[in-house]
C-alpha cells in the first residue's frame, strides 16, 4: 500500500517537525531532516536536499512510488 497525500501532509505539518524517512518502493530511502524542506504539490512531493546533506539539489517523488514514511533521529 502506497503513502496518500493525507498521510504526508499530517507528516510535514506535525509540531514540534519530527524528521522522516521516506522509503520508496525502489527500495531508496530519502530523508526529510527539517520543516519546510519539502512540498506536497498535485500527486507528488517535491524535497530540497538541504546544503549540508550529501546531494544537492532535489527530488520530486511521485505518491505512489512511496512505500511508507518512517519517524526517524537524524545526527
Amino acid at each position: 500500500m502506497t503513502v496518500t497525500s493525507e498521510d504526508l501532509r499530517s507528516e510535514l505539518k506535525k509540531q514540534p517537525f519530527i524528521p522522516l524517512r521516506m522509503h520508496l518502493v525502489s527500495g531508496k530511502t530519502l530523508d526529510i531532516a527539517a520543516p519546510g524542506v519539502a512540498w506536497m504539490l498535485q500527486n507528488s512531493v517535491l524535497i530540497i536536499h538541504v546544503p549540508h546533506s550529501r546531494e544537492s539539489g532535489y527530488d520530486v517523488v511521485a505518491l505512489r512510488n512511496i512505500e511508507r514514511l518512517e519517524q526517524v533521529r537524524l545526527t
